[in-house]
């Protein structure tokens, strides 16, 4: 039966989603592998890792169960991107390095939904170009990998020549991108990862790791849907210095994990607009020639570890979430990890991460992650894995597909159906292989065996009744060798 007719056939099946499908939050990575605060229902999906994107929720009720859980898993970037770096495997562990920023689509306010293929965000590995060709995704690039001409392709929202030709630096200067926020009337605002020195709108500038540099809105030319289609040259500012942020964290008294009160910043790792109603702080006056308006930023530093978040809103201080203050005020003991919904290391030293990056967004975390990622059984078969399923759907129907080596195909069927999850389908065939029951958020299926003289790559996908119909889980590939 044709995909869409087959959809068409089970929507009247539908039933409401669960209220936590889909809730404001922030989307976010870790510098350090974490663990869930709620264990995640004892699954694999409680391992987090810095190449993951995370989603900071709160489930029935605010601040009842506070946890920070996956949201995309390595696994879907792995199927999006298919064998980036010819070695015969999708699964690449180290693919993109760490997530170093990331930042929303064309809606960047709390109510916009946000998904593996709407985000946009900047590794600090550069991808392979294998399946990409040469417009791969490299550390000074912010952009996200799209199934249009083909799948594995990469779409930018700025470019790395975009980035340099803005700081007034040659084209090809490698630069790395820490952090990023964008919005049409403020421009795009960014952190780098070394000290440089660039030509920006004051003339030579040294521009410190811990700086906001903002390209403003009037010297962006922005595409239809709201990426950077051009930048004037040398347009970029300063708004924010290394010192004031050092300034603000101080001033906002928060303790690392280990209780240290904080008197540093060091390096600027994450920076989003906050959208709260203050009114914005004065613009920055890099140089007599520049007024640049700024908004207040939700931020995190190096030395943040314990996962707290600072805003610059007071001059600097600790960021109040819906469930409370996001880090530990001094004298208060150590900042731990679980008011940003994860595990502290043990019962004396608080979470090792500092929050990498973030963006806020609505999101509706729906993933699947196997047990076992690669098979090697080399002709010999054997036995099933398993793979996990976080969901906000009771019942979750897996289908399974046999995909090519190179990169596997999916079709767009949002906004028709899976409107708020991952919009695109990855089992056009739609064998079913099983029912996985997640009437907690979690549940688990088991994979085929593998017979003897077989090898190659099985994609799984899931599709769930609720939210806007049919709403579509990521996909996940096993390597069988």
């Amino acid at each position: 039966m044709n995909p869409t007719k087959l959809l068409r056939f089970l929507l009247p099946l539908c039933v409401p989603a669960v209220a936590m499908a889909q809730i404001p939050q922030f989307a976010l990575t870790f510098s350090q592998p974490e663990t869930t605060l709620s264990g995640s229902g004892g699954t694999v999906l409680q391992s987090l890792r810095p190449n993951e994107v995370v989603s900071f929720e709160w489930f029935a009720g605010p601040c009842s169960s506070v946890s920070s859980e996956k949201f995309v898993p390595r696994t879907c970037f792995h199927t999006m991107a298919g064998d980036e770096n010819n070695d015969g495997l999708y699964w690449n562990p180290a693919l993109f390095g760490n997530v170093d920023a990331l930042c929303g689509g064309q809606n960047t306010a709390a109510s916009a939904n946000l998904n593996a293929r709407t985000m946009y965000w900047s590794p600090s590995a550069a991808m392979g170009t294998f399946v990409s060709g040469p417009n791969q995704l490299r550390p000074g690039d912010v952009g996200h990998i799209i199934n249009v001409p083909g799948d594995g392709q990469v779409e930018y929202f700025m470019r790395q020549e975009q980035f340099n030709q803005a700081l007034g630096l040659p084209l090809a200067t490698p630069i790395d991108i820490d952090a990023v926020a964008w919005s049409p009337n403020y421009g795009v605002l960014f952190s780098l990862d070394v000290d440089i020195v660039a030509n920006t709108v004051c003339g030579p500038t040294l521009v410190r790791d811990g700086d906001v540099v903002c390209v403003p809105g009037w010297a962006v030319t922005w595409t239809p849907d709201m990426r950077v289609g051009a930048v004037m040259p040398n347009s970029a500012a300063v708004i924010y210095t290394e010192a004031q942020i050092t300034t603000m964290v101080v001033n906002a008294q928060v303790t690392n994990r280990f209780g240290v009160c904080l008197a540093a910043a060091i390096d600027l790792e994450s920076i989003e607009i906050d959208w709260s109603p203050t009114p914005p702080p004065p613009p920055a006056t890099p140089c007599v020639t520049a007024v640049i308006p700024r908004p207040h930023l939700i931020f995190s530093t190096e030395t943040m570890t314990g996962g707290s978040l600072l805003t610059t809103v007071g001059g600097g201080t600790i960021y109040a979430g819906p469930c409370g203050p996001v880090g530990t005020s001094c004298g208060g003991g150590n900042t731990w990890g679980p008011q940003i919904g994860i595990r502290p290391t043990s019962a004396t030293t608080g979470a090792a991460s500092f929050v990498n990056a973030i963006t806020e967004a609505r999101v509706c975390r729906y993933v699947l992650e196997p047990q076992q990622h690669v098979l090697p059984y080399f002709g010999a078969g054997g036995p099933a894995t398993t793979i996990d399923v976080g969901s906000p759907f009771p019942f979750n129907f897996v289908f399974i597909e046999i995909v090519p080596p190179v990169v596997p195909t999916s079709l767009t069927v949002a906004p028709g159906f899976s409107a708020f999850c991952f919009p695109d389908l990855y089992v056009p065939t739609l064998m079913f292989w099983g029912l996985a029951p997640a009437p907690l958020g979690f549940g688990s299926i088991g994979t085929p065996a593998i017979p003897p003289l077989w090898s190659g790559k099985l994609l799984f996908q899931s599709v769930a009744f609720g939210g806007s119909g049919l709403e579509l889980s990521t996909p996940t590939v096993i390597d069988v060798q």
